[in-house]
């Protein structure tokens, strides 16, 4: 139902890339020890979520799709040049990324460029500028250091300092994070969950969680959702957004979702945790058959409730026992009070 209301937007391509798209140089060396480069944008999914990626294919009209079992996901892949200069490259200068990928984008589209005036010229010079901008488009890199030694040595670099990293200073927000780019990065990298405690409590919560580098993207959310959650560093790598105040959930988050639906199988997680909210919202406290039923509900919704520190029959036991002491103890301050 939430695919026949999902409408692909270039702003939600945008905010999906955010989280989940990657601007990348391949630094390939030759039989004849020769250095070329290959220029690749792609998105990765899930594999549950390839139908995502295929939509995205279509809408560009480029690229392919293709699948990884081992790791099961699926990547939209762009390596064209034409359709990059002329199909991918035109979609982000319109409809612009946030800091970190902004700063790749742009040493990408520098790159490509480079690579095309030079294509005939054999001096090594707009070579090693390739390798710097390319090593300098995302911090975290596969390259063995083998492997770049031996692309130091063809260019003719001795020491690495001759290439030291171009900083990224895309640090500020400075357009606008639009409706459709939130549900694209909501889509990416958003939670919609539900917690459930050893106390017999069930407290629905919202998070996106994005890499140190783009935690401004981070801040601009919470105030378009006006301030309500807090923006918490879990690691040194990365940040997260989170609320958990039902209030801010029914206020805030809910007719966001409502009016700006999402795609991936977060769309399900979401219809279930709409659900769980109205559930908590409309019967205080909650009998133990409403929580048996929220149990059904969301225990396995997220990674079929492999993150769950109790199995869920357990927790379903759990919950019986905190009732049955309840009713023990409501039981005993009846009988104080007929007595007295």
């Amino acid at each position: 139902m939430n695919q026949l209301k999902f409408k692909l937007t270039p702003g939600y391509i945008t905010g999906l890339t955010q989280t989940d798209g990657c601007f990348s140089c391949g630094f390939i060396v030759t039989p004849n020890k020769t250095l070329t480069f290959r220029l690749v944008f792609s998105i990765t999914a899930d594999l549950p979520c390839k139908y995502v990626l295929d939509e995205i294919c279509k809408y560009f009209g480029c690229g392919n799709v293709n699948i990884n079992k081992p790791n099961n996901t699926a990547n939209f892949v762009v390596t064209k040049t034409d359709d990059l200069l002329n199909i991918i490259i035109p979609h982000f200068n319109e409809n612009p990324l946030f800091c970190a990928k902004l700063h790749a984008f742009d040493l990408f589209k520098l790159i490509i460029n480079e690579k095309i005036k030079n294509k005939n010229n054999k001096d090594k010079g707009w070579k090693k500028e390739i390798v710097q901008m390319g090593l300098s488009m995302n911090k975290l890199t596969l390259r063995k250091a083998e492997r770049m030694d031996e692309i130091y040595e063809i260019l003719g670099i001795s020491n690495r300092a001759e290439l030291p990293l171009i900083e990224n200073t895309k640090n500020t927000i400075d357009t606008k994070i639009t409706d459709d780019n939130l549900a694209g990065i909501i889509d990416g990298d958003g939670s919609f969950w539900v917690s459930f405690e050893k106390t017999g409590k069930m407290i629905p919560g919202f998070s996106i969680t994005l890499d140190t580098a783009t935690k401004p993207v981070l801040d601009k959310i919470k105030e378009q959702f006006n301030n309500v959650g807090l923006v918490l560093e879990k690691k040194k790598t990365y940040w997260t957004f989170i609320i958990q105040s039902l209030k801010a959930l029914r206020e805030q988050i809910i007719p966001f979702m409502d009016l700006n639906p999402i795609f991936s199988e977060r769309a399900g997680h979401y219809a279930i945790f709409r659900k769980v909210c109205f559930m908590i919202q409309n019967e205080k406290p909650l009998t133990l058959q409403t929580k048996l039923e929220i149990v059904e509900l969301a225990y396995n919704a997220n990674k079929s409730g492999k993150r769950r520190k109790i199995p869920k029959a357990e927790y379903i036991e759990l919950l019986k026992k905190i009732h049955s002491e309840k009713q023990t103890v409501s039981k005993r301050k009846r009988k104080r009070k007929t007595v007295s």
